[in-house]
C-alpha cells in the first residue's frame, strides 16, 4: 500500500512538473524571452577609451538634469526643475532645457557649473531633434534586434542580439570622431560600439531618460 501510493504521488509529481514545463514553453514562445540581453560595462578591462559628454535626466520628486563624462565615468548633477526635457545641446555647448511648471520655458545652462545664462518663452519646434543618421538602421522583429551601419556601398552588423518581445534600440547616433555609434535601448541604459563592427556593444551608464552625446 505504501509503494502505491509513492508510486501514485511519484506520477502526480511528474505530471504537475510537466504541465510547469508545459506552460513555461507557452509562454517563452508567446511572449519572447523574458531577460534583456546582458552587455560588458564601458569601465570594465580590456574595453575601448570612448571621449565624449552625455546629458541625460533623472525622473524624480525634481527632476534633475546630469551631466556623464564618459571617458572618466563621472557625472554631476548641473539643474533641477518640475517637467523637465532636455532638448539638446546648443551650438556653444551649453544645455537648453525645457521646464513646464506652469509656464513653459527654455533655460540655457552651462553644464560645468550649472549656472542659468539665459532662459526665454518655449516655442514648440525651436529646436528640432537631431535626426538620425541615415548610415544606421536598427531592426526589432519579435526581441531579435540587430543594427546596422552602411559605409561606401557596405554594411555592417554592429549588434544582433536577442531580448523580450518589447525590447529595441530607441535613439542612436555617430559619435564626433565617427569610430563608434551610440545607441539609447529600451531599458534604459546608453550603449557604445565601434562602427566597424568589431566589438561590443558596451554599457556606459543605465537607469537614464532622454541621453543627448556631444
Amino acid at each position: 500500500m505504501s509503494a502505491s501510493k509513492l508510486t501514485r504521488g511519484a506520477k502526480l509529481w511528474l505530471l504537475a512538473a510537466g504541465a510547469v514545463a508545459a506552460i513555461t514553453v507557452a509562454v517563452v514562445l508567446l511572449f519572447g524571452i523574458t531577460s534583456a540581453p546582458d552587455f560588458p560595462s564601458l569601465y570594465e578591462a580590456g574595453a575601448p577609451t570612448v571621449e565624449g559628454t552625455l546629458a541625460y535626466v533623472e525622473y524624480g520628486p525634481d527632476d534633475c538634469v546630469h551631466v556623464f563624462g564618459v571617458a572618466s565615468g563621472d557625472s554631476h548633477e548641473v539643474y533641477c526643475d518640475d517637467w523637465l526635457h532636455l532638448e539638446g545641446w546648443d551650438s556653444d555647448g551649453n544645455l537648453r532645457i525645457h521646464s513646464g511648471n506652469g509656464r513653459e520655458y527654455v533655460s540655457v545652462v552651462d553644464p560645468a557649473t550649472g549656472e542659468v545664462l539665459e532662459w526665454g518663452d518655449f516655442v514648440d519646434g525651436d529646436v528640432p531633434p537631431p535626426p538620425f543618421p541615415h548610415s544606421l538602421r536598427a531592426r526589432s522583429r519579435e526581441g531579435h534586434v540587430t543594427l546596422f551601419y552602411s559605409r561606401s556601398g557596405e554594411e555592417t552588423t554592429l549588434i544582433e542580439t536577442t531580448g523580450p518581445r518589447d525590447y529595441g534600440l530607441w535613439e542612436y547616433g555617430i559619435i564626433t570622431n565617427q569610430e563608434f555609434a551610440w545607441v539609447y535601448d529600451s531599458e534604459d541604459r546608453v550603449l557604445v560600439v565601434p562602427l566597424d563592427g568589431s566589438g561590443g556593444p558596451w554599457v556606459v551608464t543605465e537607469g537614464v531618460s532622454e541621453p543627448m552625446w556631444k
